[in-house]
């Protein structure tokens, strides 16, 4: 039995905009949501990571730099 009364904390990804660098660590439900998004439009593959919009240059170029930070 964990401490944790809802598990354990969730997963985060960090993503890194290829045009001002920008980093930030995000949240597996916002990647869940995405994933879902993907699969909802037939876009979803196998492996599949979907590109964020970026808060500091307001393009849609944040890609995952690593699978997954613990």
């Amino acid at each position: 039995m964990t401490d944790e009364p809802f598990g354990p904390p969730p997963k985060e990804y960090n993503y890194r905009c290829s045009v001002c660098e920008t980093e930030i660590e995000v949240n597996e439900a916002v990647i869940d949501a995405e994933i879902g998004m993907a699969k909802f439009n037939n876009e979803y593959y196998e492996g599949y990571m979907p590109k964020l919009g970026c808060p500091g240059c307001n393009n849609h170029t944040m890609e995952c730099t690593e699978k997954d930070k613990d």
